[in-house]
């Protein structure tokens, strides 16, 4: 087989049912290492592929094998992200073979194919490398190329009596129970979800609206049931009782457990105002939600749609809407920047900049007042009313002002003042080491910031669950628990595009890379830093992949360059992710 860039040769195949087919690699081209300081060249050799780098090489029916070279041996696995399909190649690579998706921080152990971290959901598949002389043999089977691999199903059959009860099913409750058999639980598992589907990818909904279960689902209900997971759905926890380790539910249902894992989310905060209870006011956090949302929409030709606020989730759902000129869209907002707070101050008057390049309008520094009914229908909205006394048509309204920890069914002993659930390093509730909480109810310290700190987002959710899972598997065999050591990875997709962004901890300056005057929305190419003092602890980026991958292994790392080196031009990506050098 001939390419381009670089040549593979069929060198034996076996007709058996799945055949087996060997490739030899002669040669490629334009090989280029994201982690470490080498040249460019052409490689024909296996000695020409130095440690670190990777390159995506074609063999059967237009497939690609990643080859990459770590710690002196090389490694072939599938090459692209098992999350949204990313060319891995792309990626980051540490010298001890984790290997990070360019898109959206998926973290994988090259040597395996295992998951390392979220949002991936399956793992890379691994192929056998031969290397013999001046040849690289790789054995593969066409079948092979083509099929996905689910984590490990260690935790069956269920040989203990202890029993794991999830409260909640959403990100980071689907991930701890998938996760307690990936590392070998084999106690019986038990979800509890509220809502009346599978688990979904929330992420989903304020990126298109018309979202079915079909598409958003994480896992199909055959995957539960194959790994003797108890996923229950409609199911709502009334109060846990601590000291004699039990879960009542509304239906009066009672369950005992061994290790309970507080997986209950957060909850859109409402707005206290006349007229909330009008038809067409919506919020967004469920798969009902958004289908409520997409169905009022689409019952107008081209409705005015009023947005409360200027956080993700509302910007997000502008974007869906500008993009294709779907509705005339205004944005309400308590201040002049939106995202202000996140990505500092010039980063979010350009992405204001950004969505009024699409034609949506901004109404800053006011707040609203009171839905007003439809004179036709008293029972819609027809207009909101500001506090400067303006009045804005609205066919449609929705109110994204943030969420708060669903925890109500919590002792009080156990809340923060803002309900939130503080826990160690493990995840663990101090003094309760059957305890866990994770995702939006759980603040948590972190090597990076030591600091309790509450994180939003689907993604950190899913990594919590997933450490929570590792440590009770651990605990029921008596081994040490593992800390949390992420650095948080957020993404925000808008008209088309991904702004990538990792952070540590609060920052007190931004240093901007690239023009966010003069240059026009998609088109625009940055790199923003975050920093106290002259440590980084987040970078945010726009049209600069890998570097918001990069940057978040050296955050993890303790590798990161100062803001003193970074003005002084220092190019991060030829920073090496070698070992740690924190601890």
């Amino acid at each position: 087989m001939l390419r381009p860039h670089h040549r593979i040769k069929q060198i034996l195949h076996r007709p058996h049912t799945f055949r087996t087919v060997v490739y030899r690699l002669l040669s490629f081209q334009s090989l280029s290492s994201k982690t470490m300081s080498t040249n460019p060249g052409e490689v024909s050799t296996p000695n020409d592929l130095q440690n670190g780098q990777m390159k995506a090489v074609d063999v059967g029916d237009k497939q690609k094998v990643l080859l990459s070279k770590v710690q002196g041996t090389i490694y072939a696995t599938s090459a692209k992200c098992t999350h949204y399909g990313a060319p891995l190649e792309k990626g980051v690579l540490t010298s001890d073979g984790r290997l990070t998706c360019p898109w959206h921080g998926a973290c994988f152990n090259i040597k395996t194919g295992d998951i390392e971290d979220a949002p991936a959901m399956d793992c890379l598949k691994t192929f056998n490398v031969r290397v013999v002389g001046d040849q690289i043999l790789i054995n593969v089977s066409a079948e092979e190329l083509k099929k996905n691999r689910s984590p490990p199903n260690r935790g069956l059959p269920v040989r203990r009596p202890d029993t794991a009860v999830i409260i909640g099913n959403g990100s980071g409750g689907q991930a701890a129970a998938e996760a307690l058999r990936e590392h070998g639980f084999d106690g019986r598992i038990i979800v509890y979800g509220k809502e009346p589907y599978l688990p979904i990818d929330r992420t989903k909904l304020s990126k298109s609206l018309d979202v079915s279960i079909d598409k958003a689902a994480l896992r199909p209900d055959e995957f539960y049931k194959e790994r003797g997971i108890e996923l229950n759905t409609s199911k709502e926890v009334k109060s846990v009782n601590i000291d004699g380790r039990k879960v009542e539910l509304t239906d009066g249902t009672v369950q005992e457990y061994k290790y309970l894992v507080l997986a209950s989310g957060s909850q859109p905060r409402t707005l206290d105002i006349e007229g909330n209870h009008l038809k067409n006011v919506h919020y967004l956090r469920s798969l009902i939600d958004a289908t409520a949302l997409h169905s009022a929409i689409k019952s107008f030709e081209k409705p005015n749609v009023v947005i409360i606020g200027t956080g993700f989730i509302g910007m997000e759902v502008a974007s869906v809407l500008a993009k294709d000129d779907k509705a005339n869209v205004t944005i309400v907002a308590r201040s002049e920047v939106p995202l202000k707070s996140v990505l500092g101050e010039e980063v979010g008057k350009f992405v204001r900049r950004w969505h009024e390049d699409h034609g949506v309008k901004f109404k800053a520094n006011v707040n609203p007042k009171k839905f007003t009914p439809s004179d036709v229908d008293p029972t819609k909205v027809a207009s909101v009313l500001l506090s400067t006394g303006e009045v804005l048509p609205a066919d449609v309204v929705l109110v994204a002002i943030g969420a708060t920890p669903v925890t109500t069914y919590l002792p009080s002993v156990l809340l923060n003042d803002d309900s939130s659930v503080t826990v160690t390093p493990n995840l663990s509730v101090p003094n309760h080491p059957e305890l866990y909480a994770v995702g939006d109810i759980a603040r948590f310290p972190t090597p990076m910031n030591p600091k309790t700190t509450r994180i939003e987002h689907w993604n950190v959710a899913r990594n919590t669950g997933r450490l929570v899972a590792r440590n009770i598997a651990l605990s029921s065999r008596s081994e040490p628990l593992q800390t949390f050591n992420k650095a948080p990875y957020f993404w925000t997709a808008q008209y088309g595009k991904s702004l990538r962004y990792v952070s540590t901890a609060p920052f007190e300056t931004v240093f901007v890379q690239g023009d966010l005057q003069s240059q026009k929305g998609e088109d625009t190419a940055f790199v923003a830093w975050y920093a106290n003092g002259d440590n980084i602890v987040g970078c945010a980026s726009l049209n600069k992949d890998p570097i918001v991958s990069h940057v978040s292994e050296l955050l993890r790392l303790g590798r990161c360059p100062t803001l003193s080196e970074i003005k002084a031009g220092k190019d991060v990506l030829k920073v090496e992710l070698g070992p740690a050098n924190r601890l």
